[in-house]
C-alpha cells in the first residue's frame, strides 16, 4: 500500500504531494522499472525514485493536459520513504485530476490511498490496479 497526501496551496496555486511508501517494495518496483539490479539493503538512488514517481503519479488539469510535477525532497523515516512532488499554476482539486499506478505491475493486489486537503475539507481515492485518472475531489 501506498499513502498520498495532496494538499491545496490556494495562495499560490499549487497542489503539493507528499508520497509515503514502504521502502523495500518500492525499491523493489523502481528498481524494475529501470532495469537497475537492487542492492541487498534494498537501497536506490534517490534519482531512481523520482523517476519512478514521476512516470507512475500523473497529475491533469481539466483540459486533459499533464501538470508539470518537480520533486521538493525526500526523506527516510524507519521502514518508509517519503517523497514531495509539487505541481505549480494547479487548478482546484476539483478540476485535477490524478493517476496513481504505484507498484501496480509488481503486486495485483496493491492499494494506492489518495487523501487530499482542500482548506478543511478531506477526500479520499483509492487507486488499484488498471484504475485511470481520478478526480482529486468530487463536490
Amino acid at each position: 500500500m501506498s499513502f498520498t497526501e495532496a494538499r491545496y496551496l490556494e495562495g499560490n496555486y499549487t497542489l503539493q504531494l507528499w508520497v509515503r511508501v514502504f521502502a523495500s517494495d518500492f525499491a523493489a518496483a523502481a528498481a524494475r522499472r529501470s532495469g537497475i539490479r537492487l542492492s541487498r539493503d534494498s537501497v536506490i538512488e534517490p534519482t531512481v525514485g523520482v523517476a519512478y514517481l514521476m512516470q507512475n503519479v500523473r497529475l491533469f488539469g481539466s483540459d486533459g493536459r499533464a501538470l508539470n510535477l518537480l520533486p521538493c525532497g525526500m526523506k527516510r523515516v524507519n521502514d518508509m520513504l517519503w517523497f514531495c512532488l509539487m505541481a505549480k499554476q494547479a487548478e482546484s482539486p476539483q478540476k485535477t485530476k490524478m493517476r496513481n499506478t504505484i507498484m501496480t505491475e509488481l503486486f495485483s493486489d496493491q492499494v494506492n490511498v489518495v487523501q487530499t486537503l482542500d482548506g478543511s475539507t478531506r477526500t479520499s481515492r483509492l487507486f488499484v490496479r488498471g484504475d485511470g485518472a481520478k478526480a482529486l475531489r468530487q463536490d
